[in-house]
């Protein structure tokens, strides 16, 4: 297993609640409670076999635009 580092992330409410929303959604069907940081890794880990052309980026929404393509691309 890698070493693993902590970050501090800046979520806003609305994010923190989304979070905490999958959480339990996953617990009442069936599932286990994932923690916060579960999540984000496991949508990290995700990402990460998107092939995502980053190239001149210039802000979050332009990123998160690209992301959805790839993902659109990749179903």
């Amino acid at each position: 297993m890698s070493e693993k580092r902590w970050i501090c992330a800046g979520l806003d409410k609305e994010q923190v609640c989304f979070l905490d929303a999958i959480s339990k959604n996953c617990r009442f069907s069936g599932g286990r409670k994932l923690c916060r940081t579960s999540i984000i890794r496991a949508v990290l880990k995700a990402v990460k076999g998107l092939d995502i052309d980053i190239s001149k980026v210039k802000s979050e929404e332009e990123l998160r635009n690209r992301i959805l393509l790839s993902f659109k691309e990749k179903c």
